[in-house]
């Protein structure tokens, strides 16, 4: 209980609302047009038309040709002195959208270009030679297979050729050897026994 009370005692001052000071609102002339205009440099608000397309978040929804406007330039704080406002609003309306306007060009740019034209041809042409070596190889693998699969067949025919030719040999000894041996006849050694004294 004791703890419930001074839970109290501490939330009790913090819920206890704080007066309100008095605000006063004076009522002051609008800026001029060509000072305001002047002050914040209006956005840039650019119309494109989309073609009818698949939303590719949702698959089962589907766009009609309608305009999307986007911002290009948001407003913001106009930061020239010019207190007429006439040079801030020709800013923002000779504003070029990057998209539309031609690329820039110099001499540094055209070099690069060139020498990145330059660096894709030989690309290209190292990737052409490259795949004619490769076409090449290919033929030369698909040959050495072909006689791989010769030698394997020529190894197989020199084996059973040499078993040929072993069997030749043996059977050719046996007819060269004569007949062969009665092996139940005993043979015809004979045994001289010793003199008894």
């Amino acid at each position: 209980m004791k703890l419930f009370i001074l839970l109290l005692l501490f939330l009790l001052p913090s819920c206890a609302s704080r007066p309100v000071p008095p605000t006063s609102v004076l009522e002051t002339e609008p800026l001029p047009e060509h000072v305001s205009g002047s002050l914040r440099r209006p956005d840039v608000v650019r119309a494109y038309h989309v073609g009818r397309y698949v939303d590719p978040n949702y698959p089962g929804i589907l766009h009609e040709h309608h305009p999307v406007y986007r911002v290009e330039v948001s407003s913001r704080w106009s930061l020239r002195p010019d207190p007429s406002g006439t040079e801030s609003l020709a800013n923002t309306s000779s504003y070029n959208d990057a998209s539309y306007s031609p690329p820039p060009s110099n001499d540094l740019i055209t070099a690069e270009l060139k020498r990145q034209k330059d660096a894709t041809e030989t690309v290209m042409w190292e990737a052409t030679q490259l795949a004619k070596s490769y076409d090449e190889l290919q033929k030369v693998i698909k040959n050495m297979a072909a006689v791989a699969r010769g030698n394997s067949f020529l190894s197989a025919a020199i084996g059973q050729t040499d078993q040929r030719v072993a069997r030749i040999e043996k059977q050719l000894g046996q007819i060269l050897a004569g007949p062969p041996l009665d092996t139940n006849a005993t043979p015809g050694l004979q045994i001289e026994e010793p003199d008894m004294p």
